[in-house]
Order: C-alpha cells, then sequence, then structure tokens
C-alpha cells in the first residue's frame, strides 16, 4: 500500500507540473489596475519552474499517505505560486483566477471527502472559508488596514483549503501569515527599501502561511 501511495504521489507531482511552461505566459498576461508599472519582471520559466516544481514536491510529500488529498491540494499549489507571483509583480491578485478556484476546489475537495469518509469535513471547509472571507473583509475595510478586496477573495479561498484540514490548519495559517508578513515589513523598513506609506502585496504572505500550513498538518489522519 506505502509503495502504491508513493507511486501514485509522484505521478500527481508530475502531472501537476506539465503547466509549468506556461506559467510565465499567464504571469505576465496580468498588468496593474493602477497605472503603476509592474514592479518586478516576470519571472523566468527556469525560476518559475523551479520553485514550482519545488512546492508541488513538498505539498506532495506532506499530504502523503492520502492520495486523495493530492488534486485539490497540488491545484491549489500551482494556483498559489501564480497568484504570489501577481501580485508581487504587480499587486494584483485577479478575479479570473480566484473566483474560479473557490468552485474548483470545493469540487476537488469531494474526492478525500468521500474517499476518507469525513463528510463534516467538507462542512468545515465551506464554514471556514466564509469566515475566512468574513474577517479580511472586515480589516479591508479598516481605515489604513492596506488590504485589497483580492486579499479578502484569496483568503476566502485559502480558508476553504484549510478548513478541511481541520481549525489547527486555520489558525497555523491566519499566525505564519501575520508573522511572515510583519517580519518581512519591518525587515523592509529597517533597511530602509519601503517607507510607511508604501505599499506591501499581502498576497503573497497569505499564500505563504497556507504552504506552512499544508506542510504542517496535510499528514493528518483521516476522518
Amino acid at each position: 500500500m506505502s509503495a502504491m501511495a508513493a507511486a501514485v504521489t509522484a505521478a500527481a507531482v508530475v502531472c501537476a507540473a506539465l503547466p509549468v511552461p506556461a506559467l510565465p505566459s499567464i504571469v505576465g498576461a496580468f498588468g496593474p489596475v493602477d497605472g503603476v508599472p509592474p514592479r518586478r519582471p516576470v519571472p523566468s520559466r527556469l525560476v518559475l519552474g523551479a520553485v514550482t516544481v519545488a512546492v508541488l514536491a513538498a505539498v506532495g510529500a506532506a499530504t502523503y499517505p492520502h492520495t486523495g488529498r493530492l488534486p485539490a491540494y497540488l491545484y491549489l499549489t500551482v494556483v498559489g505560486v501564480v497568484l504570489a507571483a501577481v501580485d508581487l509583480r504587480v499587486h494584483r491578485l485577479p478575479d479570473l483566477i480566484v473566483l474560479p478556484s473557490y468552485a474548483v476546489l470545493a469540487a476537488l475537495l469531494v474526492v478525500p471527502t468521500v474517499g476518507e469518509g469525513s463528510t463534516d469535513r467538507w462542512s468545515r471547509a465551506l464554514l471556514a472559508g466564509f469566515a475566512a472571507w468574513l474577517a479580511y473583509g472586515v480589516l479591508y475595510l479598516l481605515p489604513g488596514s492596506g488590504l485589497g478586496r483580492g486579499d479578502v477573495k484569496t483568503a476566502g479561498l485559502l480558508g476553504l483549503a484549510l478548513g478541511w484540514l481541520g481549525w489547527p490548519a486555520v489558525a497555523l495559517w491566519l499566525v505564519a501569515a501575520t508573522m511572515t508578513a510583519g517580519l518581512v515589513a519591518l525587515s523592509l523598513l529597517i533597511l530602509r527599501r519601503v517607507s510607511r506609506r508604501d505599499p506591501i502585496a499581502y498576497g503573497p504572505f497569505l499564500l505563504v502561511g497556507a504552504l506552512v500550513a499544508v506542510l504542517g498538518t496535510g499528514w493528518g489522519p483521516a476522518g
């Protein structure tokens, strides 16, 4: 059984990596909406490919031996890499990627829900997704929050994925995202790379926090 699970995991990671050559074109297709020139060039195929494959392999290993979880979390991995690259480049988390991913991810999570006989996880995922969307929506409305509407929608998507793994995964995500954002922002301020008024893309921190949560809890037992 373990050998079969390992083979399925490896095959799934390879299949998930097939879109890698097209990722730079996808990232470059989204321009800024605020009239500001792109803050960074499109990552090279080599760099973006290496990052994507490395993260896919890590997520595949983290969810082992639960192969039913692979479609959902490998899909989220590829989407997450693209969203992070776009946000770092143009401070944008495109609806064209985020909104359809709600339906895709919810459907893919049915596979492990049925396969592992854990029907309560799917309803918890929906609740966590709504709670994350609502919480970040409230933060977005606060003056000086620095969040955008794309951050709110992405938070809902990530809440959906991590809620399926459990509330500890959601908590770990929020802590990791907040701490990472705070440390990076503080470092940039100390190094005088940014000022207090400069916008900082928050999407990558949400996505890194989600990766930490999946790596930390994706292996959890079924049920």
